[in-house]
């Protein structure tokens, strides 16, 4: 988690790099529909179906994950797919913020930032 300017609070990786959802995505349930190219632009951040889930600054009940259409198991943050975006080269760039007007920045309760 970290302040974004002109965005505030932000979830980010372990890496410092932003985290994003998508408004295609659903939450109730949760379903993730980036796939094939859309998910080379926007990575999904893949997880461990057995280990532990822990976002620091992210309340444990909003974490979670989902099952993708390749099997794969992504993080959730209150029910909302998680990303990254490929054009962000650096932690704390954010730019995938409004692309498409469909993909923002995650807060740390699942909603969109700014």
């Amino acid at each position: 988690m970290r302040l974004a300017p002109g965005l505030g609070t932000v979830v980010a990786d372990g890496q410092g790099f932003t985290l994003y959802r998508f408004d295609q995505d659903t939450a109730r349930p949760s379903a993730s529909t980036c796939v094939a190219e859309c998910a080379a632009t926007w990575p999904p951040v893949v997880v461990d179906p057995e280990g532990a889930l822990d976002l620091q600054g992210v309340e444990q009940s909003d974490v979670g994950m989902v099952q993708r259409p390749d099997g794969t198991s992504q993080l959730t943050i209150g029910g909302w797919p998680v990303y990254r975006y490929a054009a962000d080269s650096a932690p704390g760039q954010t730019g995938g913020q409004g692309v498409g007007g469909t993909w923002f920045a995650v807060t740390p309760d699942g909603s969109k930032a700014g």
